[in-house]
């Protein structure tokens, strides 16, 4: 009897079968920077426009081809969004039991459908998540304090050149424009340091096919990021920016605070998207622009996809204070009322934002 061959495993994250973004929705036009200009030929036309950027709208394209760290992100996004998937595989019984902790506040692990306000009205979001530590991920594993799927330690070493390729690229950025600004580098750095505890994660996201064919069904709600700066991977549309630059965080309100309408970003191979978030704001007295976006199913035929996204969120360390920095490219501010630490900034943004921790 002939020996018949197993099929092979089906995967639902699968971006070479993916269908193209539809025409007919209205895209966002963003610059698209080029990161091996920026790395390796300290393009001066190149960092002007990234501050341009920056200033304006927050959110732009990161083209990573041609160096090294950014080859370390294109490939490295395929193989950790494989990981997400085995993550959310598992059961909801086990899911919950990485549930997001009280205590310091941390992010790290899991967060259910449903577990945000999507809208005024209640609506409940769409999307899963599980944060996976920076800090947790750089330490050898036997210095690792926290509980992690086994699937998430078998990859740990992924995970590290992941965090560390992503982490170099957001403060190289920060830099470009702490020089602009007339401010040390290094003043983003020392907030920054990779091995200081702090709320920096990799963020495995997964939004459900789309259920209705009317919009919005609303996966991640209207929000700007509490961290100082973001790198997103996604291969399928839904990620929205408002179509005017918006520079403030209204918490709970989750409507933009200028007019205007949600623009489609339309996914770019090859390139991660950036953006810049609150601390960024805050650290430069408003030089600096978080863009305001929210996350729906894609759009048309994309939308019977399971949606997946890589987001690694570069944050304050946790005992930095969160006052401005001095430079000549930076209008002096009032002082603050009381020294805040970003530990307790972050907490603070996040319950705002309706994210609700486990006692």
């Amino acid at each position: 009897m002939p020996h018949r061959e197993e099929s092979p495993l089906i995967r639902e994250f699968n971006p070479d079968q993916h269908p193209d973004f539809p025409d007919g929705f209205p895209t966002v036009a963003l610059e698209t920077i080029s990161l091996s200009k920026l790395l390796i030929d300290k393009d001066a036309a190149e960092e002007e426009r990234v501050f341009e950027a920056c200033k304006g709208r927050g959110f732009f394209y990161l083209d990573l081809a041609g160096c090294e760290a950014g080859d370390t992100i294109v490939q490295g996004a395929d193989k950790v969004a494989a990981v997400a998937e085995d993550v959310f595989k598992l059961p909801l019984e086990e899911k919950f039991s990485y549930q997001f902790s009280a205590g310091s506040g941390s992010l790290d692990g899991y967060k259910n459908a449903g577990a945000t306000l999507a809208d005024k009205s209640g609506t409940r979001d769409t999307a899963e998540f599980f944060n996976v530590g920076k800090n947790e991920m750089i330490l050898p594993e036997d210095q690792m304090k926290k509980r992690w799927p086994e699937v998430i330690k078998a990859s740990k070493p992924l995970f590290k050149d992941y965090v560390e390729a992503a982490h170099g690229i957001g403060l190289y950025i920060l830099g470009i424009l702490a020089n602009k600004m007339g401010v040390d580098p290094a003043e983003f750095n020392n907030r920054h340091r990779i091995e200081e505890q702090s709320g920096d994660h990799v963020r495995l996201t997964r939004g459900p096919p789309r259920d209705k064919e009317e919009l919005p069904e609303i996966q991640t709600p209207s929000h700007t990021d509490f961290g100082t700066i973001t790198i997103l991977m996604n291969w399928l549309g839904g990620l929205q920016v408002w179509s005017e630059s918006s520079r403030k965080a209204e918490l709970l309100n989750h409507e933009p605070d200028v007019p205007g309408e949600w623009l489609w970003v339309k996914p770019k191979k090859g390139c991660a998207i950036i953006n810049l978030g609150d601390a960024a704001v805050k650290f430069t007295n408003g030089v600096l622009c978080a863009g305001r976006h929210r996350v729906i199913p894609a759009p048309g035929i994309q939308g019977k996809c399971p949606r997946y996204s890589v987001v690694y969120f570069v944050r304050p360390e946790n005992e930095c204070i969160m006052k401005q920095l001095r430079g000549p490219g930076i209008p002096d501010g009032p002082e603050e009322e009381r020294d805040i630490t970003a530990a307790e900034w972050i907490k603070q943004q996040a319950t705002g934002l309706g994210i609700q921790f486990k006692n």
